[in-house]
């Protein structure tokens, strides 16, 4: 599904070449469930973003299903990072202004879903998350737990293939970091691909593969046995 060969991040400075990422050759099949793990500056974020097309400042290659993403137009990469990505924040990344209800219809509308569909999908996430009595609540009205659910459903609205989530505990206390992971457990069983990265060796439990991340370089990449 995802190839990475020989690649490279850095940053150009006066002196020398600061690299970010070094040299990374990574395969990821569909419907794995994958956790970054390592210190910080490790480049677990950077590594997040290149994957969810969210950043094309590198060397080396990358494909999605077959295709380079290089070698892609701006639209069609644009069309790729709609359709078949979804995001979780550590910082939630709600819109203040929008209710609970708008939030999660944001990525739809984009898509350009029905009004009807919208409805009935959004319907099911808030019935899913327990949050139909909170749907026209602003996010300021919700504890963090809640709006990290809030951030989850936004994400997988749209059904996305992958979604990528960026230390989505890191904020939470044990109780509603356990309820998203086992949220993302049952989205790996129904076939959604799941790469995170995190600092929390508990999380990683929850998946199939765990990858240690080191100065930029893969250290470790082990397959995780589920208990």
């Amino acid at each position: 599904m995802i190839q990475l060969k020989d690649l490279d991040k850095y940053i150009e400075s006066r002196f020398q070449r600061i690299f970010i990422l070094k040299g990374l050759n990574l395969t990821i099949n569909e419907g794995e469930f994958i956790t970054l793990m390592g210190p910080s500056g490790a480049g677990k974020s950077s590594l997040l973003n290149i994957l969810g097309l969210l950043d094309d400042d590198y060397a080396g290659e990358y494909s999605f299903g077959g295709k380079d993403i290089k070698s892609m137009k701006d639209k069609e990469r644009s069309s790729l990072h709609k359709s078949e990505f979804g995001y979780i924040f550590q910082a939630y990344h709600l819109i203040d202004e929008l209710t609970v209800y708008e939030n999660i219809e944001t990525p739809l509308l984009y898509r350009n879903v029905s009004s009807a569909e919208r409805k009935s999908i959004i319907a099911n996430l808030l019935d899913r998350f327990n949050m139909v009595a909170k749907k026209d609540l602003f996010p300021a009205q919700l504890s963090g737990g809640q709006q990290q659910l809030v951030g989850v459903a936004r994400a997988i609205a749209g059904r996305p293939r992958v979604l990528l989530a960026d230390e989505p505990t890191g904020n939470l206390h044990s109780g509603q970091a356990r309820e998203i992971m086992e949220v993302f457990q049952e989205l790996h069983k129904e076939g959604t691909t799941i790469i995170q990265a995190t600092h929390a060796r508990e999380n990683a439990d929850f998946g199939t593969r765990l990858i240690n991340l080191i100065d930029g370089r893969i250290e470790k990449d082990e397959v995780i046995i589920q208990k």
